[in-house]
Order: C-alpha cells, then structure tokens, then sequence
C-alpha cells in the first residue's frame, strides 16, 4: 500500500538591535497515518478509509538577552485535521451484533493554541532567578455522523466540541532561585505549579448523552524541587559533583505519623473505573505522582 504525504514550512526572522530578535514560523503537514491506523491487527488486514493527518501551524515569537536578563516569549495556533485514535474505534459488527469490530473512523479535528513565556536575571554575582509560564487553550473540534461505506448500515457519530484534550497540564508555571556562595558551587530551589489537566479519554466515544461532555479534570499540583553542585577544576580534568531532591514537600513520606505529605495525581484515564461513567474522580482510574525521591551523581571531564 503506498501512501504518500509531504511536509512544507517557512520562516524567517529580524533582529531591530544585538540583543532582539522577532520571529516567525509556518509549516503544513498531510502526514501519512502511524502503522496502528493502517494495519487492523485484531484481524492482520489492512484498515479502510486510510487517510492522512493534516496539520497547518502557525509561530510567532520574540527573543532578547544581554548580560543580566533573557526573555523568550512565544505564541502558536495548531489546526489538526483528522488526528485518528491509535488501532481504531471498536464498534459492533452489524453482521453479528454479539461481535466487536475495529475501524478507522476519519474526522477528528482539534485546535491548539497558546503562548509561552520564560525569562531569566542574573541579580548580581550570586543570585539569579528563572521564570516559566505555559497557557494553552487545546480543544477538540469535531461533530460528525460518519457513513463507512465498507459496512452497509455503519454509521458512526460523535460530538467532541469544545471539549478539552486530555493527557497534559495546559496551564503550568514554574520559578526558581539559585545560589552561588562560591566559585563553581551553586544551590536552586524551584517551585513547579500544573492546572488545567484534563484526564485522558477517547474523544471518538462522546456520542449521545455523553455528546460535548468534558473528561474529568485532574486536582492542581505542585512541586519544590532542589537542586546543587560542585565543579572541581584541575589542569587536565574536572569533577563534577551534583544532586537534587524532587518533591521536597512529601519529606515526611520518610517517616510514619508525620503530616508533611505532598500526594497528588500525575495521570488519568477518563471512565476508566467500569462500572461508573460519569467522568469524575470515582469513573476516574489515576497513576499518583512520585513521592520524595533525591539523586547524587558524580561525573569526570576530560
């Protein structure tokens, strides 16, 4: 089977000073369809109505830094064209209604858009901070009743408008302090926030009474994280010694009766605790996130 696809993109930049510069990105994608929509491997045949993604992307931004401050600030716009679910959508077989078959079901679309901002200053010879902020807005974009033509009476609808995508924080920021006491000796303390994390879910199964319902939205989280090391320059080689401690707040995991505790949910899978599906906290299943945990390591350069 041969199916062919092309990537186009463009972009160009401008400098008004040394230290600035404003760009701009374009690109468009017909991408040929990932090996799980082709092959129906259920059955080891190939899948009908193969078609490829397409996917138009826009960019713009603006850079500056000298020596004390760096500035990145950037927004996008993503229209994804029939982004399909991995393996197909499992319906039942019209010639044996106890049966399920899979099939590519063409159509979904979603719209990315958002911005992203980091910034960095060097305060003077000891401390410097870092600042990240990230906003999407990432939703599904589809309402369809499909025909497949293969099976005479299968007809497939679904109403994913304006539902939010699943499977990542579309708000999240972070700050950060370091410390450098010493020559070649540093400390950091970074404080991580997540908002906006919508559980994951196939958007192919919103049809009905479920049509436009929104997945279950995950608790916000935070992290403090720390991090320090030490380069020891010789003539001819170095040593680099470094740590870090993730999830600071969940220290008193280490020790039973103490309420310093830092649980949160990392991950979700919408309905996924059969037999509920009400898209909540008891239809969700969850994956916690990693408790306290450090790391040393120590490298050699030469």
């Amino acid at each position: 089977k041969y199916i062919p696809g092309m990537t186009l993109k463009v972009g160009g930049s401008y400098s008004p000073s040394d230290n600035s510069t404003i760009y701009a990105n374009a690109g468009y994608l017909n991408r040929t369809p990932q090996f799980s929509n082709v092959i129906d491997n259920n059955f080891n045949r190939f899948f009908e109505e193969i078609l490829n993604e397409k996917i138009l992307a826009l960019e713009g931004g603006y850079n500056f830094a000298n020596s004390i401050f760096g500035l990145n600030l950037n927004g996008y716009f993503t229209n994804w064209q029939n982004k399909p679910i991995p393996f197909g959508v499992s319906v039942t077989d019209p010639k044996d209604p106890d049966q399920k078959i899979f099939v590519n079901i063409n159509g979904m679309d979603a719209i990315h858009v958002g911005g992203e901002l980091d910034m960095a200053c060097q305060f003077n010879k000891k401390w410097s901070g870092e600042l990240m902020f990230s906003y999407g807005n990432w939703i599904w974009n589809s309402q369809e009743s499909i025909f497949i033509p293969q099976y005479d009476s299968l007809e497939f609808n679904f109403d994913a408008r304006g539902v939010h995508v699943g499977d990542a924080a579309q708000t999240s920021y972070a700050i950060a302090a370091r410390y450098e006491p010493f020559k070649r000796t540093y400390f950091k303390v970074q404080f991580q926030y997540f908002d906006r994390y919508y559980s994951d879910f196939n958007p192919f199964e919103l049809s009905g009474e479920n049509g436009g319902r929104e997945a279950w939205k995950i608790p916000s989280y935070y992290l403090v994280n720390l991090f320090a090391g030490y380069k020891w320059d010789r003539p001819k080689y170095a040593l680099v010694f470094s740590g870090n401690v993730v999830n600071l707040t969940d220290l008193g995991s280490l020790w039973n009766g103490t309420k310093l505790r830092n649980n949160f949910i990392a991950e979700a899978s919408d309905n996924g605790n059969a037999p509920y599906a009400d898209s909540n906290a008891q239809s969700a299943t969850v994956m916690f996130g990693a408790g306290f945990r450090f790391n040393l390591s120590m490298a050699l350069q030469f």
